[in-house]
């Protein structure tokens, strides 16, 4: 409705401009008329300013009905001089000044007025055009055209008015439909954000408690665990904190991808696994600037796949590399351990689907899980350089395996 609202404002304005156009072309044809009566000017002269004004006012702002009144009330004044301000010979004529700014005013109080003020009002004018031209005797080779003229005036108003309620109508049709698309994609965007939620949820779940738990039943104990414990009750405290990823309580603001791994690796070198870290290009491989929220689940899902390696491979050792080739950023954790078929992965496995895959394809990249029993395993992370650094829609996010 907007967008037609705009349209027709712009419209009725080229009209008016139109309009002052035609009367200044009338008077210089006619200018031995107005010549020997300089007073009948006025009525050109009134109807060249307004249509100016009015056309300036439409290509700003929608005309306000008072506005619209008082512009009926100026051409309805102009229309009772038709016969003193026409010439004789174009007097009832349809094609001298006045009938056509006529034409061009109705513009206006048709599609800006509301209904049943517009009703009133569109017959103003020409009431008064036919009480200008009905007092004036015709000119001599008029004939029937002031009847033909009023009935054309009647053929115009009919047109606005099919044209205005068509295409409201199909304005307000199309308003709701975008009402009801823009209602649907609130509430994906209500499930998406509650989706988001209930996987931070269970990534936090599963690299806090399930994993300290299961250290504990595996007969871990010492000084190591309790550090481990005050780690989980940190990154606890900073998710019930406020918004965000819980997951990133202990990577500090602005870290780099580099800065994020290694750190992961000092954690796991602290839980007694051997982790050599190998990084090609420097801090920024390659030179790609790297998103802080991609480098945080980057340096994330390596330390969930390394808190894997120590967990299940029967290992004590593992290695990590970063690196950049065809504009793709990879990060790899291996080991040398039991192995095991990635066929054959409980889906209830939060570890790797949630803490692993999904951190990543979240954030536009994809993992790769290569395995075999007996032949160690190897967790391939990519992100592609030109991929947003803001979560996609998450049911059409995926990963290759």
């Amino acid at each position: 409705m907007a967008a037609l609202t705009s349209l027709v404002r712009r419209m009725a304005a080229i009209v008016r401009v139109f309009g002052a156009g035609y009367v200044v072309v009338q008077v210089a044809v006619w200018h031995a008329y107005y010549a020997a009566h300089p007073w009948f000017l006025a009525g050109p002269l009134a109807a060249v300013a307004w249509g100016c004004a009015a056309a300036a006012v439409l290509r700003h702002r929608r005309p306000a009905w008072p506005l619209i009144v008082l512009d009926v009330g100026v051409y309805a004044a102009i229309a009772v001089t038709a016969g003193v301000c026409v010439p004789p010979d174009m007097r009832g004529v349809a094609g001298n000044w006045l009938f056509v700014v006529m034409c061009s005013q109705v513009v206006v109080t048709v599609w800006f007025a509301p209904r049943l003020l517009a009703v009133l009002l569109s017959l103003a004018p020409e009431a008064a055009y036919w009480a200008g031209t009905a007092v004036t005797p015709p000119g001599p080779a008029q004939g029937n055209a002031p009847v033909m003229s009023g009935i054309l005036l009647l053929v115009v108003l009919a047109v606005h008015w099919t044209g205005r309620g068509m295409l409201y109508r199909r304005a307000a049709r199309a308003d709701r439909g975008f009402a009801a698309a823009d209602q649907e994609e609130h509430d994906q965007y209500v499930v998406l954000s509650r989706t988001i939620e209930r996987r931070e949820q269970e990534r936090l779940l599963h690299d806090t408690v399930l994993n300290t738990l299961t250290a504990i039943s595996r007969g871990s104990g010492g000084t190591a665990l309790v550090t481990r414990c005050r780690q989980d009750i940190a990154r606890l405290e900073q998710a019930l904190a406020g918004p965000g990823d819980p997951a990133d309580a202990d990577i500090p603001d602005g870290a780099s991808l580099v800065a994020g791994v290694a750190a992961a690796a000092r954690d796991m070198r602290a839980r007694g696994l051997c982790v050599h870290l190998g990084v090609a290009g420097g801090a920024a491989p390659g030179g790609l600037d790297i998103p802080g929220p991609v480098a945080g689940a980057l340096a994330h899902a390596t330390r969930e796949a390394l808190a894997n390696v120590a967990a299940h491979a029967g290992t004590g050792e593992a290695w990590v590399s970063v690196t950049m080739a065809a504009g793709t950023l990879s990060v790899a954790v291996r080991d040398a351990g039991a192995g095991f078929d990635p066929a054959r992965v409980d889906p209830a496995r939060l570890g790797l689907r949630r803490s692993i895959t999904e951190r990543v394809a979240d954030w536009g990249g994809c993992v790769s899980v290569r395995s075999a029993p007996g032949q160690g395993t190897e967790v391939s992370m990519r992100w592609p350089g030109g991929a947003p650094a803001a979560p996609p829609d998450l049911l059409k996010a995926g990963s290759s395996w």
